[in-house]
């Protein structure tokens, strides 16, 4: 463990030796980072990936240096399916141990594989397009989405839940029971899929017990009892006197009878069986075509959509020469997040504005392009309209100022103030461009007419 203020290597005392810093709350802030991440990887070895997740994100928390931490944390992000988000903390690692880390190697990984990159910008583009479909009650095509997305990227576990999700709400639980299971198998004890799948386990316990009280009151009966008005016939004791031709023609009688019997017994239940079964065959055949009906309609309807899948990809590969190439976006991306790490916030201004922001499709690209972008841009412009001023008024360079207020404008025209407006006008007037000059003026009277730069713009504005 080193010292925070002048990096010599601590002992035991709570004092640096070098310097003489009262480290103890440091020892004990690093110690309790390192206790996290420690608790974090055997989670992760545990394939509790949230609880990983979070005992992580404490240990960079009390420790931002903590690179070993950042890694780790950023492999739980890439298994959970949550690329860009694993990219950012390799990112960030990078930064903070440039030598040995072994960052490097999953960004390499990552850069040399494009097609593993568009992989993630289109499963990032298709979950949005699913939870789309599943706000607007699309439930069918919010299906099928998040299926194209699970085949794609199989470790979603976001795309499990709600998939599961609307399962549930077609009252398909054991479909829902299925994929949560799957989820599990990821992130064994990730709390929301824990829940909803307690929740659907109770819906089904319910439906079993309701089953089991039927099925038991139709099986139970009263047990007959002999009651005192029952009458009991004795046997009757009778001499048989039949002959042998008595006998025969008593014997043809009985099966006469017998015949009789059978067919004016039988036959009525015979054919009462027969049409219950026929009753039963043809409500079982008019179940099975109404069910083929929706099948086909659901095809038909599938089909439909493949056909507009396959018309919007040919426009798309029709414009893929003109597109923006995904690996080199996203290097940009990656370069520019290096620099604003090392707060050369002038130059990651520069690398953002060059990226096409029509490629910022994905909700997560973009919400870290916008972050960087809005903050670099911002710092960058008062960077550079600090030293325009200073080459302006302590110089009197009034070149090298209008280069400094000219990059700051051309970074975000809509970004800049009032002064810098004013200065810039005023460099193009010194310099023998009135023209420029005025234009810059009115921008300053156009944008901030109660400003006090206005009433400088109105008394320096030429005729």
């Amino acid at each position: 463990m080193r010292c925070y203020k002048c990096n010599a290597v601590l002992s035991e005392s709570e004092f640096c030796n070098k310097c003489g810093t009262d480290v103890a709350m440091y020892k004990k802030i690093i110690r309790s980072s390192e206790a996290h991440y420690n608790q974090g990887l055997l989670k992760a070895q545990a394939r509790d990936l949230t609880g990983a997740a979070d005992a992580l994100r404490q240990s960079v928390k009390l420790n931002k240096n903590n690179t070993n931490a950042r890694n780790l944390l950023g492999l739980v992000y890439f298994e959970m399916g949550e690329a860009v988000a694993a990219l950012s903390q390799w990112v960030i690692s990078k930064n903070l141990q440039p030598e040995k880390n072994i960052a490097d190697n999953y960004l390499n990984d990552v850069r040399k594989n494009a097609s593993k990159l568009e992989v993630i910008n289109q499963t990032i583009k298709k979950y949005n397009q699913a939870l789309t479909y599943a706000k607007q009650d699309s439930h069918d095509l919010a299906v099928i989405q998040l299926k194209k997305v699970l085949n794609m990227n199989p470790n979603l576990v976001k795309g499990y839940q709600l998939l599961a999700l609307l399962y549930i709400e077609n009252n398909e639980h054991d479909k829902a029971v299925k994929q949560l299971k799957k989820a599990l198998t990821i992130d064994k004890n990730n709390p929301l899929t824990l829940q909803y799948l307690n929740e659907v386990n109770g819906v089904l316990n319910e439906k079993e017990k309701k089953v089991e009280t039927k099925s038991r009151k139709t099986q139970e009966r009263p047990n007959p009892k002999i009651s005192g008005d029952d009458v009991i016939i004795p046997p009757t004791n009778y001499k048989d006197t039949n002959t042998g031709g008595l006998t025969i023609l008593n014997v043809v009688i009985g099966i006469a009878i017998g015949i009789a019997a059978a067919w004016f017994l039988m036959l009525p239940a015979k054919e009462k069986e027969l049409s219950m079964e026929y009753q039963k065959n043809f409500e079982n055949t008019s179940s099975q075509l109404s069910s083929y009906g929706v099948q086909v309609s659901e095809l038909e309807r599938e089909k439909e959509e493949l056909s507009n899948q396959i018309k919007s990809l040919q426009t798309e590969l029709e414009s893929y020469a003109a597109a923006p190439d995904v690996s080199a976006e996203y290097e940009k991306l990656l370069q520019a997040m290096q620099l604003y790490e090392q707060e050369n916030y002038l130059e990651a201004a520069e690398v953002l504005v060059g990226v096409d922001e029509a490629f910022t499709q994905s909700e997560a690209y973009a919400a870290v392009y916008q972050q960087i972008r809005t903050d670099s841009v911002t710092r960058a412009i008062r960077q550079l309209y600090d030293t325009g001023y200073n080459q302006y008024r302590n110089q009197e360079n009034y070149e090298a100022a209008l280069e400094s207020f000219q990059r700051a404008f051309l970074l975000d025209s809509n970004a800049v103030d009032s002064a810098l407006l004013y200065y810039m006008g005023r460099c193009y007037q010194r310099l023998g461009d009135a023209e420029k000059g005025n234009e810059c003026m009115d921008m300053v009277l156009e944008r901030f007419p109660n400003d006090g730069f206005a009433k400088y713009a109105r008394d320096y504005k030429t005729n």
